[in-house]
């Protein structure tokens, strides 16, 4: 059996004349070459896929870190917009106790009690205790799990404030409706020479039941309308001379009797306040003074019983 050699030859054969050159190289200094060869390419291309793969984690960790930073900025602004909100929440509840205390209603008899109104936001916010920062920082997830939860009852107290100020302004628009129907100021400026009852009459000089006042005033003051309403006389009657008399929606009638003029006619719709006539002494009158009645339905009411202002003597 032929012996394995343990060298290799390598013969060096120039192209030209030359002599040729014969190189023996161990056989096992051929395999180390290769076998170191081998090793070194399989840890370079084991160091190059770490390095790949390290840069990608720390591109990762640095979009990660980018995104952390952004997403603490958006819950840095979510808490102040939550923190802002519960103020603008806190001055609406303020607005609505001084508009219900305005518009006299109170407590459940409208339909607005406290319960149904709120009560505000939490008394202690989720990040009143410690620093906004250290609280994103440290947990992230649980400060937007909170920030859902405090919206979530903002919300609820939003809905609950829009509901009470439609219901505030109902009850509002209800109260101006009945105090401008309402014949609750005095339809003039004078003084009183005949009050609202039993008295003799100054004609007959009989007992008799007198079912008005008489306010005594200057020749031509002007003749303002105690409520709101529909002129449904405007002209001249028997005894009370020149006469407007005025019926509203809340079964309110006023008569203002003895006028020297009629600034209104059959039809019109007046407001509270306005000037419809001018005090004389047309009809059965002993002077210049304004005759002014009350009905509700069909009853005689003493005016004085329903003012909600002093009169006025002064011109």
């Amino acid at each position: 059996m032929r012996k394995k050699s343990k060298f290799f030859t390598l013969l060096i054969i120039p192209n030209s004349c030359g002599k040729v050159r014969r190189i023996v190289i161990p056989r096992f200094l051929v395999t180390f070459v290769i076998l170191a060869f081998g090793i070194f390419v399989f840890f370079l291309l084991y160091f190059i896929g770490e390095y790949k793969v390290t840069r990608e984690r720390l591109a990762y960790l640095k979009s990660l870190e980018e995104l952390t930073q952004v997403q603490q900025r958006k819950i840095a602004f979510l808490v102040k917009r939550v923190e802002e909100f519960d103020k603008t929440l806190n001055k609406l509840k303020e607005t609505e106790a001084r508009l219900r205390s305005r518009a006299g209603i109170g407590g459940g008899e409208d339909g607005i009690s406290e319960e149904s109104s709120g009560r505000g936001g939490p008394e202690k916010y989720m990040f009143s205790d410690e620093p906004i920062k250290e609280k994103i920082i440290e947990d992230p997830l649980q400060a937007i799990q909170k920030i859902e939860g405090t919206f979530k009852v903002l919300e609820k107290e939003a809905v609950l404030r829009e509901r009470n100020f439609d219901k505030i302004k109902r009850v509002i628009e209800e109260n101006k409706f009945v105090f401008a129907s309402t014949p609750n100021i005095f339809p003039v400026k004078g003084w009183i020479s005949s009050g609202y009852g039993w008295r003799i009459n100054s004609f007959t000089h009989r007992k008799e039941m007198h079912e008005a006042i008489d306010i005594v005033a200057p020749w031509g003051t002007p003749v303002k309308a105690s409520c709101q309403g529909k002129v449904v006389w405007a002209g001249w009657k028997q005894f009370y001379g020149l006469v407007v008399r005025i019926q509203n929606e809340l079964g309110y009638t006023t008569v203002y009797a003895h006028l020297s003029k009629i600034l209104v006619k059959k039809g019109d719709k007046v407001e509270k306040g306005q000037i419809i006539g001018r005090v004389g002494s047309s009809g059965r009158s002993t002077g210049p003074h304004l005759h002014f009645e009350v009905w509700k339905n069909g009853k005689t009411l003493n005016p004085l019983k329903l003012m909600v202002e002093p009169l006025d003597f002064s011109y």
